[in-house]
């Protein structure tokens, strides 16, 4: 019985880790300005300026900076500014897939950072015949894909979702790099 009890006691968090973010998000495409634009702004206490800037500048050109085909990124050390722009793949379901463009703009200030992403276009081919098309955020996941101009695109929501949850974990990675983690 014992066995059992530490078996289940050691596979239930290990099940939790692989779900990771899946399901519904009740905001998935924020709106400025008629554009989609996730944003936050993050309280930094102790941190100064250049501490930031120096973290989050080391992450974003090890994670961005090794293939200019994919992505590229720029800083300005004097303004505290990271600016990227990169594509992912981004699954949508078991079968779906679209290539997710978009740019990321963070500013660095004493004891905080701002986050942007926006421009976000799909690159979608739901026959996978390598005919890729670019579809405009706004035009697809705008009012939480319920404004979906696209008619090939049969469930904006799956893309509302994905783009939702893979931002969600790329402003985790940006917080776990001003940490210096």
């Amino acid at each position: 019985m014992k066995k059992v009890l530490l078996f289940i006691c050691m596979i239930v968090p290990m099940l939790c880790m692989a779900q990771g973010h899946k399901g519904n998000a009740d905001n998935c495409a924020p709106m400025k300005k008629g554009k989609v634009v996730y944003s936050d702004n993050v309280d930094m206490p102790g941190v100064s300026k250049m501490e930031l800037f120096n973290s989050i500048n080391k992450w974003a050109k090890k994670n961005y900076g090794k293939d200019v085909f994919l992505s590229n990124v720029s800083s300005n050390k004097n303004k505290g500014s990271v600016f990227v722009s990169s594509k992912v793949e981004l699954l949508l379901n078991d079968t779906d897939k679209t290539i997710l463009k978009y740019k990321m703009r963070i500013n660095c200030e004493e004891e905080k950072y701002t986050i942007e992403v926006y421009d976000i276009v799909y690159q979608y081919d739901p026959d996978n015949d390598k005919k890729y098309k670019t579809y405009k955020a706004e035009n697809v996941i705008a009012n939480n894909g319920k404004s979906n101009t696209i008619a090939i695109i049969k469930n904006p929501s799956l893309f509302c979702n994905a783009t939702f949850f893979f931002v969600e974990n790329l402003f985790g990675d940006v917080f776990d790099a001003a940490k210096g983690k």
